[in-house]
């Protein structure tokens, strides 16, 4: 007989769904750098999170790439199979 930890093994793995990734990270983004960034200005594509925002809003988000990522991370952990990478 199996025990109940077997069926709910599959969940383990599970992922954060993308808008609550999008949100975070506009949140991060935020927080980090003061740059006001919506959720719907955030999209993520294979790995790779695009930030809709001016040239200079980018160039300051591209400094701080690292510290944004590990603000992510901190606020959720699974998210570093989503997001590898701000562009």
């Amino acid at each position: 007989m199996k025990s109940a930890g077997d069926f709910l093994s599959k969940f383990h793995s599970l992922t954060p769904p993308n808008d609550a990734v999008r949100r975070h990270l506009a949140d991060a983004i935020q927080a980090v750098s003061s740059i006001p960034v919506t959720k719907t200005q955030v999209r993520v594509d294979r790995g790779v999170a695009y930030v809709q925002v001016s040239s200079i809003a980018k160039n300051k988000i591209r400094i701080e790439r690292r510290q944004i990522l590990d603000h992510l991370y901190e606020k959720m952990p699974k998210s570093k199979e989503l997001v590898r990478d701000i562009r």
